[in-house]
């Protein structure tokens, strides 16, 4: 063997012929033309991988000769080429390096938490502005009126005045309450007003019918009562169960079926009860915001010295000295123009006697003179201001309502705030509707009715929208008002845009407002279960949200344990590898081969 050169070479593990099978001779065709033969059992190695490898440090890239491996004879044929395993995100073994790099962030647990904790916030951000349908402040009011044109009515906000009562005094300069009565004719008012709403808003021929609210028996959780049990005492709360009682009548289906099979109907043929949550000022200002408030009085005091207030009662005074004998003993001055009116008209509806002794034009001018009076002291020339302060803290109950109501997991679809009518006044200005109509710049009737619908537009705008309307005591109906100077339906983000500004959110909120008042603990927040149902919607949120993200994690772990087993498999079906004893003798000729200095060699 003279003029060979014989090479020693220490095969790598994946280069080795399985157990149990002989070796043989095959040819490899590997880079620049170079042909090497070695025992491989049937194995095919990695070709672009490890023969590069062996080709770049032992043989030179010109040698064309080629290399004969003496190997010991085989028994079998070779077994077919076996097709490289695919690894997770389609990877195989015969991947680049930056592919291998990718496996391995993928098979990162700090890698995969980030990509799930962003996918869950796209997710979320993207049903956030489904669900919110953000307003688009370039839109047109006509574009809006067109969107509503066929909207469908998500659910009612209805504030409602109290029906008739006997005399109601309160003091000019507080505003504290006297003692009052509720009577028939009021409970007949408030159960016309409830009969009115249901078929309104529970009918569902109609247009305004809010829908998927049941009509026949009450479902508790789709309604919300909140009563002023203030000053005026159990006058409210009278006339809320009354509304009640004609927007949900007995029903022959409010009946059981007991045990022994038997069936119970409900009193009065099926009487519905409904709870009503009573609101009282020493907890909760958000109904009864203007009593024992210094910063209002103070706002009282100024009307009462303003120029205006003192040209009107100079005008008055004629009426002042004609009607003396029909107050008996009230003091006749514009600063008490509610008392008088009150009583004017109390005596004139109760009292047969009064009726027919009273002047025909007094009971008008003395509404005139109140109205203006309680317009003077319920609003304010400021949105914001305090004296819109018993709108202010009543738009905090609405735009929680609406919050309840727009979410759709919450089942809340129709609120009743039955209070008196100084929130009326007092929203009207706040929410700039007197500048479209200047008329409800008054008191308005008893049993009278504000309602706010929450309306989702026709496609292709589905936004949120409100339409406002308002009836005046129990002649006539639902007129359609316009907020903030808008002819048509405001979007909800817009309406809660413009409105925030002047909530009056806590009772903390509130004492500050009035000047520190300590008739209250000012740290409580409004005691109502729409804050409640606020952060339940909170919780609902951050319960998803855990939930998306421990199902992300377990579908991880799954997944990587499937790849796990489908390379299991793939690999036992590959040839099993195992080092033969010796040492392996590569022989070639040492004219035509430059060998490297690092390699071992044995002349031969």
């Amino acid at each position: 063997m003279t003029g060979q050169t014989k090479l020693e070479v220490k095969l790598p593990w994946f280069l080795l012929p399985p157990p149990g099978q002989s070796s043989f001779i095959t040819q490899y065709n590997v880079l620049h033309g170079v042909s090497l033969s070695g025992p491989l059992n049937g194995h095919q190695p990695r070709v672009g991988h490890a023969f590069h490898n062996i080709h770049r440090n032992v043989l030179k890239p010109k040698v064309q000769k080629q290399c004969l491996h003496l190997a010991r004879p085989y028994a079998s044929p070779p077994p077919p080429r076996i097709k490289p395993a695919t690894t997770m995100a389609g990877l195989t073994e015969n991947s680049s390096p930056s592919s291998f790099k990718m496996r391995a962030q993928l098979n990162n647990p700090l890698f995969f938490s980030h990509l799930s904790i962003i996918s869950l916030f796209i997710l979320s951000f993207c049903a956030s502005v489904m669900r919110s349908s953000p307003v688009n402040m370039a839109d047109a009011s006509d574009l809006d009126a067109a969107a509503v044109a066929d909207s469908q009515v998500l659910g009612v906000i209805v504030i409602a005045r109290n029906g008739d009562r006997v005399e109601y005094y309160q003091d000019p300069k507080t505003y504290e309450g006297g003692v009052t009565e509720t009577t028939a004719l009021g409970e007949v008012e408030s159960h016309q007003l409830g009969s009115v709403l249901r078929s309104e808003y529970l009918s569902p021929t109609s247009p305004s019918y809010i829908d998927g609210m049941r009509s026949d028996l009450v479902d508790n959780s789709e309604i919300k009562v909140r009563v002023k049990n203030g000053g005026e005492g159990t006058v409210i709360f009278d006339s809320a169960i009354a509304l009640l009682q004609g927007l949900y009548p007995p029903n022959p289906k409010n009946k059981i079926v007991l045990a022994n099979d038997s069936v119970v109907t409900a009193p009065l043929g099926g009487y519905q009860y409904v709870p009503v949550e009573t609101v009282e000022p020493s907890n909760d200002r958000s109904l009864e915001s203007w009593t024992d408030c210094p910063a209002f009085e103070k706002h009282i005091s100024e009307f009462y010295a303003s120029d205006e207030f003192k040209a009107k009662e100079k005008d008055a005074q004629p009426f002042f000295n004609s009607v003396k004998d029909f107050v008996f003993g009230r003091p006749t001055t514009l600063e008490n123009a509610w008392n008088l009116y009150d009583y004017i008209n109390s005596e004139l509806t109760h009292n047969k006697t009064y009726a027919y002794r009273l002047p025909p034009t007094l009971v008008e001018t003395a509404r005139g003179l109140a109205d203006f009076h309680e317009n003077g002291v319920f609003s304010d020339k400021q949105s914001g201001g305090i004296g819109n302060i018993a709108g202010r803290t009543m738009l905090h109950t609405v735009l929680k309502a609406l919050e309840r109501v727009a979410f759709n997991d919450d089942p809340l679809q129709f609120m009743l705030v039955e209070t008196g009518y100084q929130p009326f006044i007092s929203l009207f200005h706040e929410l700039e509707i007197v500048k479209e109509h200047p008329e409800l710049q008054a008191i308005p009737d008893f049993a009278s009715a504000f309602a706010i619908e929450l309306r989702r537009g026709s496609p292709p705008d589905v936004r949120d929208f409100l339409r406002f309307r308002f009836k005046n005591g129990t002649g006539g109906g639902f007129k359609t008002v316009y907020v903030y100077g808008r002819h048509a339906d405001i979007p909800l983000t817009e309406f809660i845009y413009k409105a925030k500004g002047g909530v009056i959110s806590s009772n903390k909120q509130w004492a500050q407002v009035c000047g520190g008042s300590s008739f209250i603990n000012s740290e409580l927040g409004f005691v109502d279960q729409i804050t409640y149902a606020a952060t339940h919607q909170t919780l609902y949120t951050v319960a998803f949200a855990f939930v998306t993200f421990l199902s992300l994690f377990v579908l991880r772990s799954v997944f990587v344990r499937v790849v796990k087993a489908t390379g299991e498999k793939i690999k036992n079906l590959r040839p099993k590898k195992v080092r033969l004893e010796g040492e392996e003798i590569l022989n070639v000729d040492a004219s035509s081969a430059q060998l490297l200095p690092d390699e071992k060699i044995r002349r031969v």
